[in-house]
């Protein structure tokens, strides 16, 4: 009997240990072409895993953190870090350090290729945040400053945030209801961008504005049935013009097939121009 205690004892502490990280990703399985090649292929798409942690540090403090790990392909593919974060949190406002795959465009419709948008606009970069998020003043609004560092290569993923070299940007937000709209910019690139959004109910609709390059960007997302959806994603700039178009239909709440497909007419920066589809299933956990 007291054996027995013991065990659930153990069980017991070791759920509560493990009820404190929460595992979560998504499994891909694509049928798909490249602007790159034009034939077509099938096979894994991109397997990942997000690992997550909080923790009530008492006093109003908390602290989270989270890793994730990326797969490409199937057996023998290549597996990476793919960013890290970490935050405390309390009455003073957040703290947080992040590493990200930063991409640039400024509002997404969900589309999923290849060569995405964010491909054809001029592809990612490794970028370190160190950011600090003010406490909110009144409802809906938000405000933070950020020194940011891109990286050039993975490898340089996990460097500290150099304050001597770093662009300072500041971040103001306001949110009610269905609106939302956002401000960034920064000091040293001395550049504004804006992205908004409204949920109408049947569709939401985004924009987004950059200085650079007279950078305009347009998005819906709509219901189109009960377990139908569609968006689409509209690049116009200086250098850019790129349409992305997704559909999805939902087999449940965690499982979907979709169509999605990208036309980029003009792409001075990457040269990505031409046509990108992928047809989808994929697994969320």
């Amino acid at each position: 009997m007291k054996k027995t205690l013991i065990a659930l004892a153990a069980v017991a502490v070791t759920s509560t240990a493990m009820a404190q990280v929460t595992l979560s990703g998504t499994f891909n399985l694509d049928s798909q072409n490249t602007m790159a090649a034009s034939q077509n292929n099938v096979g894994m798409g991109d397997i990942i895993l997000k690992f997550a942690a909080a923790e009530d540090l008492g006093g109003g403090l908390k602290i989270a953190v989270n890793t994730t790990i990326q797969g490409e392909g199937g057996r023998g593919g290549t597996t990476s870090g793919n960013g890290y974060g970490v935050s405390l949190s309390g009455g003073f406002g957040a703290l947080s350090l992040n590493n990200y795959l930063n991409g640039n465009n400024l509002i997404s419709a969900g589309v999923a290729v290849e060569d995405d948008m964010n491909d054809v606009i001029g592809s990612y970069t490794f970028r370190t945040r160190l950011q600090y998020t003010l406490p909110t003043f009144f409802p809906g609004f938000s405000a933070s400053l950020r020194m940011d560092e891109t990286k050039t290569a993975s490898t340089a993923a996990t460097d500290f945030v150099n304050t001597s070299t770093a662009d300072v940007n500041y971040q103001l937000g306001y949110a009610t209801g269905p609106f939302s709209i956002n401000i960034y910019g920064a000091e040293v690139a001395g550049y504004t961008d804006m992205d908004a959004s409204y949920d109408a109910g049947f569709a939401k609709f985004m924009i987004g504005s950059q200085d650079a390059d007279s950078h305009n960007e347009f998005a819906i997302v709509a219901p189109i049935g009960a377990n139908l959806s569609a968006g689409l994603h509209l690049i116009n700039s200086d250098v850019t013009e790129a349409v992305g178009m997704r559909v999805t239909y939902a087999l449940s709440k965690r499982t979907n097939v979709s169509f999605n497909y990208v036309d980029a007419s003009k792409s001075a920066i990457s040269g990505k121009d031409g046509d990108n589809y992928r047809l989808r299933l994929q697994h969320n956990f």
